[in-house]
């Protein structure tokens, strides 16, 4: 976690509370507690509406007011217009949709009474292990904001001079940009369906239509079936013939010689 503080000096120092803040999210620099991100404390948004802290992580933008010791000075009402005047200023950025508000309340702090109930604000608790939870979870589903989203965003707010370099966010876990999401291709409403083929002519039970001669092609002559020669039939034929003509001349010759 990066940290930018603008309220500096003995008549410009932080609340208590604020302070309290500012100093868990230090401690989630490098270590085995880090956690990605960029917080900007003691800031005035554009309206000018003061913030505690203002915190970029990779899945959205944390607007964090810290309830003070003693009676609820309005902390509720305080985050819910930091909020109002984050989206607006961050309206560029798919309308400002990933700023969400924090109400953090210092354990401990004597005679504290619970914040109003805001729309879209939450309450935690401002220790280590609770308000770290509830910033880990802040739209964890999708990742929305890269090094130069960041860097564009401090300069629509009018703090780029507390932004750091590029290559400190990315070293910090911030992604160079933001992958391109692939577009599925846009299809109609209703998706034509081909019509179905005519039966064909056979099975509709209509004589066949001859296809039509193509120009240029030659029709050739239907072969005639080759006959074959009774051959049998020729040799009893001839036997017969024969048979007959021996008994002709031999009755002949009978008939003469008597």
């Amino acid at each position: 976690m990066l940290v930018a503080l603008q309220r500096t000096g003995a008549d410009r120092a932080l609340p208590p509370a604020a302070e309290h803040v500012v100093e868990l999210l230090r401690s989630w620099g490098r270590g085995p507690d880090h956690l990605t991100g960029l917080a900007l404390a003691g800031i005035a948004l554009p309206g000018p509406r003061f913030v505690d802290a203002l915190v970029f992580t990779r899945t959205g933008v944390v607007v964090i007011a810290a309830h003070e010791p003693g009676p609820d000075p309005g902390s509720g009402e305080r985050a819910g217009a930091a909020v109002a005047a984050a989206k607006g200023a961050l309206s560029g950025h798919e309308g400002g949709r990933y700023v969400t508000g924090l109400v953090a309340v210092v354990p401990g702090a004597p005679g504290w009474t619970e914040p109003a109930t805001v729309p879209g604000v939450a309450v935690v608790l401002a220790d280590p292990r609770s308000l770290r939870r509830i910033i880990v979870q802040h739209n964890r589903w999708r990742t929305v904001w890269s090094a130069d989203d960041v860097l564009d965003a401090c300069y629509a707010l009018s703090l780029a001079h507390l932004a750091p370099p590029r290559s400190a966010l990315v070293a910090d876990g911030f992604p160079a940009r933001l992958p391109a999401r692939s577009r599925l291709p846009e299809l109609p409403a209703v998706v034509p369906v081909p019509a179905e083929p005519p039966p064909a002519a056979e099975d509709a039970g209509e004589p066949a239509v001859p296809l039509p001669r193509r120009p240029g092609s030659v029709v050739f002559p239907r072969p005639r079936p080759i006959r074959q020669v009774p051959w049998g039939l020729l040799t009893v034929l001839a036997l017969l013939v024969t048979v007959g003509v021996i008994a002709a001349v031999f009755v002949a010759q009978v008939f003469h010689g008597s």
